[in-house]
């Protein structure tokens, strides 16, 4: 910095003799007035501006001694960079070489955050510049409140430019003028650095399982595409080393974050979660994930992770134009409390593959999809029926069709026929092998109908009907992929309310339906759709709780309302015709310049089918609140209205300015079975911006008074 200082005022002074200033234009000078003596001294003295390749030096006075070959700055001097860098000093004097020299009075921004003020500032050897006596801080000082909230005093500075670090000899933490830590040596990377080995602020917690401790993250930068991070978490309760790992590969990325622990509650515990993605030739991605715990409340006890099942897996796809396939191997683990002692009957190994084309061929005016597939899952267990173990091999052939009748109407045509093999063993309820075939046929109408009202709003009414019918023939299939049914919208007119292959809709169905939107010209959208679906030939098939038990199913609402982008409402309910509800859930998110809500609540009845048999009542909340410019609340609730109780709480405060982004959290976790216990945690977090590229917010700048 110094170095282009001194290089501006030396050309400038230069460039006053007319065969300089034909020789080369490097500098422009503007004084007041401009001065030589006799001796040679030149003086420009008066509001000079220098200006050199986006570098602007301002000062009182600039003299050029060609005796001493010196240069004397008077100030107040500001000599700014493009990159933001900014020094200022009351005066200074440098040597020709532009090697050495001092500022005296001086202070040093960096990247528009930090600020170093010392009593002098050299410049050494063309890369290091060397501060004595030096009060660092990010923080606005006002005259009538001199003190920052956090300082860093030092006997010595060096700031490397090469490799932007600082290096503070002497260091002396403080906070509102309290002396807190005393460094001998202590380096920071300065505000222009993204990514720099070091220590990272600690962090403080305190929980009714854990204790009270204190974590210390360390950054480790290895290249330009790779960091890890180690963490010792330190306690009355637990010792335990968090670890994570990134690196940006050239065709993907890898992800790995885990932890070791020894504690009062189990000696050795821990946990691993990798996660990695590659491009491959030809198209191909490729998908690794790897999820490991070393037991069942480990994640909850720490916080980790709210994962209740655990999933170790490899995938491989590609999608193109008219094709695209996948294939994948998983391995599945669970953490319920009421899974595991049946996780011999759960499926824990499942190979899935499948690959679909398009047929142009014999699009016949529409379009043509052929498929094959390949599934198989394997239980541990050995026992008859609980350990089932399934492969099913399938081939499909679907084609469909739209086109738009004169008056509106939207017409389509759909035919589909499915083929599906099984394999199963451990289940005498089945054969070893089953043959199934699943033909199809679907007709569907829609009529939108729009209209300008007279107040300048559009609405549009969509009645849909739609018919289905299959008449599946051969043997009875296991179901194992379709066992969890949602009735909602997104399938209400769909071939088929299963979510995978195993289950099949028998008989002629029949879904009517309608849509109606309105967007108002004072901002606000009305969204809502009303259905139901029939089977003429019988009943529709599931359980006792899925909205489609007998051979009709119960009438589905939906409704969206949003208020420009601040407001939005958004339900979905299950209902027969005496207005008794099977589902209700509705989502309401609301945002302004202060406040931030999200509520929802979810009502639904027992359902069988899925291994529930107590019925669901729940409210949630979530928000924050801008209390002011630097003061904010947060709050979150999980209220469980049939056990009576909560389920989760948590409280939050956060404090920030242009300096620092304080915050203090409690929350509560009233979960109690043998692998966790109920938890209190406290939570105190400390970030110091303007340090290691971690911009601070000019929007939170103080505003002196006085």
């Amino acid at each position: 910095m110094i170095r282009y200082a001194v290089l501006f005022c030396l050309l400038c002074v230069v460039t006053l003799t007319p065969r300089a200033a034909a020789a080369q234009d490097l500098a422009s000078l503007v004084a007041d007035q401009i001065a030589v003596d006799p001796s040679g001294r030149v003086t420009a003295s008066g509001n000079v501006e220098v200006f050199y390749q986006g570098t602007r030096l301002s000062a009182r006075e600039v003299t050029y001694t060609r005796d001493g070959d010196q240069l004397t700055i008077v100030g107040p001097i500001r000599v700014t960079d493009p990159d933001g860098t900014v020094v200022l000093a009351d005066q200074a004097q440098l040597d020709r070489d532009l090697r050495n020299g001092v500022l005296v009075s001086a202070r040093l921004v960096l990247d528009q955050q930090l600020q170093l003020a010392a009593n002098e500032i050299a410049r050494v050897d063309d890369r290091y510049t060397r501060l004595d006596r030096v009060v660092a801080s990010s923080c606005e000082v006002c005259a009538n409140d001199p003190t920052p909230l956090w300082e860093i005093r030092a006997r010595r500075v060096i700031h490397d430019e090469l490799e932007r670090q600082l290096y503070f000899e002497g260091a002396q933490f403080r906070v509102a003028g309290v002396p807190i830590f005393y460094f001998p040596r202590l380096r920071l990377p300065d505000p222009s650095v993204g990514r720099a080995t070091g220590l990272l602020i600690p962090q403080f917690s305190s929980s009714s399982d854990l204790g009270t401790g204190i974590k210390l993250p360390y950054f480790i930068a290895l290249g330009d595409h790779a960091d890890a991070t180690l963490t010792p978490y330190l306690s009355t309760s637990t010792t335990t080393l968090e670890f994570g790992y990134r690196q940006l590969l050239r065709n993907g990325r890898i992800d790995v974050v885990g932890a070791v622990t020894e504690d009062d509650i189990r000696d050795e515990r821990g946990y691993f979660f990798g996660n990695a993605s590659l491009r491959l030739p030809r198209g191909y991605t490729a998908q690794l994930q790897l999820e490991l715990v070393s037991d069942p409340g480990y994640l909850f006890d720490y916080g980790y992770s709210d994962k209740d099942r655990l999933s170790n897996s490899i995938s491989i796809g590609r999608v193109r134009t008219k094709d695209k396939f996948r294939a994948s191997i998983s391995d599945f683990r669970t953490l319920r409390e009421s899974e595991i002692p049946i996780e011999d009957t759960l499926p824990n190994q499942f190979i899935e593959a499948e690959f679909s084309r398009e047929l142009p061929d014999l699009s016949f005016g529409g379009r043509t999809v052929a498929t094959v597939g390949l599934m198989a899952l394997e239980r541990p267990s050995s026992a008859d029926i609980v350990g089932r173990d399934v492969t099913r091999l399938s081939a499909a052939l679907n084609w469909n069709r739209s086109w738009m009748t004169e008056p509106g109407i939207i017409a389509g045509s759909e035919l589909g026929f499915r083929v599906d093999a099984y394999t199963t063993a451990q289940d005498s309820t089945f054969d070893e092998a089953l043959t199934r075939v699943v033909p199809r046929a679907a007709a569907e109408l829609r009529w939108p109908m729009s209209r300008r009202t007279q107040d300048g709003g559009r609405e549009v009414l969509e009645p849909i009907a739609r018919i289905d019918f299959s008449d599946t023939g051969g043997d009875e299939a296991p179901l194992e992929d379709s066992r969890v049914v949602e009735f909602d919208e997104a399938n209400l007119f769909s071939p088929s309310r299963y979510p995978g292959f195993d289950g099949a809709e028998d008989g002629v169905r029949v879904a009517l339906g309608a849509s109606w939107q309105r967007v108002d010209p004072d901002g606000w959208t009305l969204d809502l759709a009303l259905g139901r679906l029939a089977n003429l030939t019988g009943d529709l098939g599931f359980g006792e709780g899925s909205g489609l038990e007998g051979d009709r199913s119960e009438w589905l609402l939906s409704g969206r309302l949003s208020i420009g982008d601040d407001f939005q409402v958004i339900s979905r309910s299950l209902f027969d015709t005496d207005i008794n509800f099977t589902l209700s859930e509705t989502r309401l998110d609301w945002r302004n310049d202060r406040l931030a809500l999200g509520t929802h609540y979810l009502f639904a009845v027992p359902e069988p089918s899925e291994d529930r048999d107590a019925s669901l009542s729940e409210w949630g909340l979530d928000g924050t609140y801008q209390l002011n410019d630097r003061w904010s609340a947060r709050a979150n609730w999980r209220y469980d209205f049939n056990a009576d109780r909560a389920t989760r709480t948590g409280l939050g405060l956060g404090y920030q300015t242009e300096c620092a982004d304080m915050s203090f959290s409690v929350s509560r976790r009233y979960a109690d079975s043998t692998s966790v216990d109920p938890t209190t945690e406290f939570g105190f977090r400390v970030s110091l911006t303007g340090i290691g590229g971690r911009e601070n917010d000019r929007n939170l700048r103080r505003k002196c008074r006085g």
